[in-house]
C-alpha cells in the first residue's frame, strides 16, 4: 500500500514538474518575442535649439518628469533592481561617456528613446516610463533633448538589464510591464506647446507622468503594495490644497507618516505653485 502511494505520489509531482516547466518555456518564448518584436516608429522631426533658457528649461523638466530619480542627477544611470531569480532593472547611462549612449546618439534617437520607448534598432526598452512622456509638448521635448544632449559625460559602465524567472513569469501573467512601447499610439502627434496656468487642463498634462503608478484615471491599483487612488474619491481628496502641497514637497503626510517609495517625492517637491495648484485642481475634478 505505501509503495503505491509513493508511486502516484511520484507521478503526480512529475506532472506538476513537467506542468510548469512547459508553461515556463511558454513564458519565456513569449517574451522573448516581445524584446525582440520591432516597432517602425517615424521620429518627429525636430530643430533643437540648444540656448541658454531652453536648456535651463530641460533641466527642470528633467527633475519634475522624473529622469534624475532613475538615471541619477548626473545622468550616469544606475542599478534599479536586482534580485536572484527576479531580474536586474539598470536605468542606462544617458551621457556620452564610457558606458553611456553612443556618440552617434541623435535627436530621432532620443524621440524614439522618450516617446515611443524603443531603441536605436526599434525594439522596446526595458521598463521606460514612455507612456508618461508621449504626451510630452514638443516644446518641453526640444528642451528635455536639448539638456541632456549637453549634459557632462559620466565614465560609468552599469551591467545590462536581465528579465529572470520571476520577471518572466510575472510579466506574461500581466502583473508586471516591461514594455511600455506595446502600449503607446506610436501614430500620435505631440501637442505643440501647453498653455500654463492653474487651469484643469493644464492639471492633467502635468499628471501624464503620475499615470504610470495611479493609473490614467487616477485610481490607482488596490492591495498590497498597490499605489493609492489619488482622484477625487481617494483619502488625500480630504486633505485641505495646503496640506495637499506640503505631501509633495516633504514626502510626509498630514498625519507625519512617510509616503513609501517608489512615490518620488523628491520629484514633485520641484513642481513649480502653478504646476502644483493645476494639478490639485485636475485631482479634484475626476
Amino acid at each position: 500500500m505505501l509503495k503505491k502511494i509513493l508511486k502516484w505520489t511520484g507521478r503526480t509531482l512529475l506532472v506538476i514538474v513537467l506542468l510548469a516547466l512547459g508553461y515556463y518555456t511558454k513564458a519565456y518564448i513569449t517574451i522573448g518575442n516581445r524584446k525582440s518584436k520591432v516597432y517602425p516608429v517615424k521620429p518627429i522631426q525636430l530643430d533643437i535649439q540648444a540656448d541658454s533658457a531652453t536648456i535651463a528649461q530641460g533641466k527642470r523638466l528633467v527633475t519634475t518628469k522624473g529622469c534624475n530619480d532613475c538615471h541619477g542627477k548626473d545622468l550616469g544611470g544606475r542599478v534599479l533592481f536586482e534580485q536572484s531569480g527576479v531580474g536586474r532593472l539598470v536605468a542606462r547611462n544617458l551621457t556620452k561617456g564610457k558606458g553611456g549612449i553612443s556618440k552617434d546618439y541623435d535627436t530621432d534617437d532620443w524621440v524614439r528613446a522618450i516617446r515611443h520607448g524603443v531603441q536605436q534598432d526599434g525594439t522596446p526598452l526595458i521598463y521606460m516610463p514612455s507612456a508618461g512622456f508621449n504626451k510630452l509638448s514638443e516644446t518641453d521635448l526640444k528642451a528635455v533633448i536639448a539638456y541632456c544632449a549637453q549634459v557632462p559625460p559620466v565614465d560609468r559602465v552599469n551591467p545590462p538589464s536581465e528579465i529572470g524567472v520571476g520577471a518572466t513569469i510575472l510579466a506574461d501573467l500581466g502583473e508586471l510591464e516591461l514594455f511600455e512601447a506595446e502600449k503607446i499610439d506610436h501614430n500620435a502627434a505631440p501637442p505643440l506647446a501647453i498653455r500654463e496656468g492653474v487651469t484643469a487642463d493644464f492639471g492633467k498634462y502635468v499628471s501624464q507622468i503620475c499615470t504610470g503608478c495611479h493609473k490614467p484615471d487616477m485610481k490607482g491599483t488596490p492591495g498590497e503594495g498597490g499605489t493609492p487612488d489619488i482622484s477625487s474619491t481617494g483619502k488625500s481628496a480630504r486633505w485641505t490644497d495646503e496640506q495637499f502641497f506640503q505631501t509633495l514637497r516633504t514626502g510626509k503626510r498630514p498625519d507625519g507618516t512617510e509616503l513609501k517609495a517608489p512615490m518620488p517625492w523628491q520629484m514633485t517637491a520641484a513642481f513649480s505653485d502653478t504646476e502644483m495648484r493645476a494639478l490639485r485642481m485636475y485631482l479634484k475634478r475626476i
